[in-house]
């Protein structure tokens, strides 16, 4: 039995009046551990599945606190009164879907009480995640990032060929999905994987599509771990322009974010 089963579900924050997470106003609980490996992920603390020891400003912390499935539920229903009627409760990490055996009671709880849930995955997870979780979550937001088969598991460690069966498996439930890419010059918006995407889409033209720039605002966190960030180049807005241009010349309907 892993640690978190014994401890309870490993949350690093809970983010309240969120706006670009799902419908309406949200609540996002921050899982911790994730089972890939961005090298532009602005989250370094939620890629391990263990509690970390961080140093800022002079003082020691730590990223990663347990809580029981009694603690969290009554936790998150204190934003009830925020989320009005169409708003609700995000899980994202890491990679929340892999916490699905320690957080499948409290999913329960929440949608018997009505609650709206939402989460935000990679999609690399085991098959059987997906199974579960298309029990309760009511949207899925699903990252695309390197479709590549050799480069996507050097870079990220992930399964490809997995991730497309699990695309299909959630387009096929008929459950509210966006896709959203992380773009970035060095993989996402490579011409070949750039093609690759847009011929990927071209399958689900029906689904909305987010396209938004890395960002560095996981500096700090990164220096508190002591992890040296990934450095990378800038995304020019006309290099988003162009590729929102692509993908919507091919049907794909598209809108650039800012998170």
């Amino acid at each position: 039995m892993s640690e978190e089963r014994l401890n309870g579900i490993l949350v690093t924050n809970i983010q309240r009046m969120c706006f670009h997470d799902g419908p309406g106003i949200r609540t996002v609980v921050f899982l911790k551990g994730c089972t890939i490996h961005c090298p532009w992920c602005s989250n370094p603390e939620n890629l391990s599945y263990n509690i970390e020891k961080y140093e800022k400003d002079g003082n020691t912390s730590y990223y990663g606190r347990y809580y029981t499935e009694p603690e969290l539920h009554d936790e998150l229903l204190k934003d009830r009164l925020f989320w009005i009627n169409d708003g609700g409760i995000t899980f994202s990490g890491g990679e929340p879907l892999s916490h699905i055996p320690t957080i499948k009671n409290l999913l329960k709880s929440l949608k018997t009480e009505g609650i709206d849930l939402a989460v935000e995955t990679s999609l690399f997870v085991d098959e059987n995640m997906i199974d579960v979780s298309l029990c309760f979550f009511d949207h899925f937001i699903v990252d695309i990032k390197i479709l590549d088969e050799q480069i996507c598991n050097r870079v990220l460690g992930g399964d490809c060929s997995l991730y497309k069966r699990n695309v299909k498996r959630v387009v096929d439930s008929g459950k509210d999905l966006v896709f959203r890419i992380p773009c970035n010059n060095e993989y996402t918006l490579t011409d070949k994987n750039s093609r690759s995407i847009i011929e990927f889409l071209k399958q689900y033209r029906d689904i909305p599509v987010q396209i938004f720039a890395i960002h560095d605002l996981g500096a700090e966190k990164y220096r508190s771990l002591g992890i040296e960030m990934w450095r990378h180049e800038k995304v020019k807005e006309k290099s988003l322009l162009d590729f929102k241009d692509e993908l919507t010349m091919n049907g794909i309907s598209t809108e650039i974010i800012k998170l």
